[in-house]
């Protein structure tokens, strides 16, 4: 295993059907690193997110740029960078980015699980 420094300008983003304007990195961590966890960035532009939803994993999520409204079951929150979220498994909830700039988010998933487009 070596050592990875990731800059944003060096991401490579792949366009997903998962939401409105919702891209996805590569793995940040893979298996390749942990089995305990995966990694990987999301970002929403102007007006992007994603529809409430729920999944059968936690994840948590660590907010690196823009802003965004979040709901997490029947609470709504307002997020900006710094902001960190833990969903639990089959929680309901959605982000929608309600900024002018891209919303650039880290998705930690445990256990292990990267989104496909």
């Amino acid at each position: 295993m070596s050592a990875m420094v990731y800059q944003l300008e060096d991401i490579d983003w792949h366009q997903t059907d998962l939401g409105r304007n919702f891209w996805v990195s590569d793995d940040l961590v893979g298996s390749d690193y942990s089995a305990l966890f995966s990694a990987q960035l999301t970002k929403f532009g102007p007006g992007g997110g994603s529809a409430l939803h729920h999944h059968e994993y936690n994840h948590a999520f660590y907010f690196l740029a823009g802003t965004a409204r979040i709901v997490l079951g029947a609470t709504a929150r307002h997020t900006k960078p710094g902001a960190f979220v833990k969903i639990p498994a089959y929680l309901e909830h959605s982000v929608t980015n309600t900024g002018p700039d891209d919303l650039i988010f880290l998705v930690i998933y445990d256990p292990p699980h990267v989104a496909t487009d």
